[in-house]
């Protein structure tokens, strides 16, 4: 699913949020529980007081984005892309959503730690930077440069996603000693 094709489905349900919001939170939820959908759509359903007939139409499309959203972080081919706007959005809106999936990702995150995992060195300092990279300036000059700079911030996010969603599950799955 698109930026685009979540908005759409954002304005027929009547929920004002970003795309990119609602992405980064559920990625960040996903990376410690794969099994939380049925919970997460009912809370979505209840925070954005989405009726029972409008969360029906819009259940299909939620699941198939959860479903696409999981195999791509579980992928070993780092398939794993966060929804943003596209190429043609103005880089400063390109990069407010970039601020709200990162920030977002590292709440949905944060719901999931318990006091039973440490983190390793390189995973703290992925979380580390994907939580600066919350904090993005919008401003930009439009230029190249500009442009280069951001896609090596979707780049490091990406990456910095994958290395703790596969050390996140890689601890869950190890068998108890």
């Amino acid at each position: 699913m698109t930026f685009e094709e979540l908005e759409d489905l954002f304005l027929a349900l009547e929920i004002n949020l970003n795309p990119s919001t609602f992405h980064g939170l559920l990625c960040g939820q996903l990376c410690w529980n794969d099994e939380k959908i049925d919970s997460f759509m009912t809370e979505s359903a209840d925070i954005f007081s989405i009726s029972s007939d409008r969360g029906m139409d819009a259940d299909q499309s939620l699941r198939e984005l959860y479903d696409e959203i999981y195999l791509n972080l579980k992928n070993s081919n780092f398939t794993f892309q966060p929804i943003l706007p596209g190429d043609d959005a103005p880089l400063s809106e390109r990069l407010e959503s970039f601020g709200y999936w990162c920030s977002n990702f590292v709440s949905g995150l944060a719901d999931g730690i318990t006091g039973q995992f440490s983190f390793t060195q390189e995973s703290k300092e992925a979380l580390s930077d994907l939580s600066a990279m919350g904090q993005v300036s919008d401003e930009s000059n439009e230029d190249d440069d500009d442009e280069r700079l951001y896609y090596e911030l979707v780049e490091h996010a990406r990456l910095s996603v994958q290395i703790i969603f596969s050390e996140i599950n890689t601890s869950i799955n190890e068998p108890l000693s």
